[in-house]
């Protein structure tokens, strides 16, 4: 599996350290994670801040979108190189249409999912789409405590083709790596284990 690092767990008034510290580990990419203080009660960081983390770094941005309006955000993560974006289905009506203009600018699309959601209803998008990510917690404010039963939902997903692969995310530890990779994971997003 690929470890992508979590910028947003990293200390913000340390930022560029933690760039450095990803260097060393040798990790092949970094997750953006953009919160809004909307779809979830969070906020990271604004593009400001990410497009200065772009300067110190060629390493690939993978960016999870978790915010109400997705699309606002595509035009100006696309000037940023990513290697995937992902959108979550809970703030879409049509994620089709999403992943379609995501397309246009060139780049990778995926579909996120909330623990709560199911991915069935979602099938006939994912066929189309480059990726999956399934939270494996929610934004609880405690820690976010790893849920085991998102790894049968991954069962559901793991059939489809999906050439940016099944991503893992939200209170993932080493102990829990030999899991996911048994359930179809291909990427594994972890913040607080490497940051913390």
């Amino acid at each position: 599996m690929i470890v992508s690092p979590s910028i947003a767990s990293a200390n913000p008034l340390h930022l560029r350290e933690a760039v450095e510290q990803v260097h060393r580990g040798k990790y092949e990419d970094l997750h953006i994670d953009i919160e809004d203080g909307h779809f979830i009660p969070n906020i990271t960081f604004g593009m400001k801040t990410v497009k200065e983390i772009r300067k110190i770094t060629r390493l690939p941005f993978s960016f999870h979108l978790m915010v109400s309006r997705p699309r606002d955000y595509v035009e100006e993560i696309a000037e940023l190189r990513p290697s995937i974006v992902f959108g979550h289905v809970e703030s879409m009506d049509y994620p089709l249409d999403f992943i379609r203009y995501v397309r246009r600018f060139g780049v990778k699309c995926g579909l996120a999912f909330n623990p709560a959601t199911p991915v069935e209803p979602y099938r006939y998008a994912l066929k189309e789409a480059d990726g999956a990510l399934i939270m494996t917690s929610e934004p609880d404010g405690r820690g976010q405590q790893f849920l085991p039963a998102m790894l049968e939902k991954a069962e559901k997903v793991r059939e489809i083709d999906l050439p940016g692969g099944l991503w893992a995310d939200g209170g993932i530890d080493a102990g829990r790596l030999d899991d996911l990779s048994g359930a179809g994971f291909t990427h594994v997003v972890m913040g607080r284990a490497i940051f913390g």
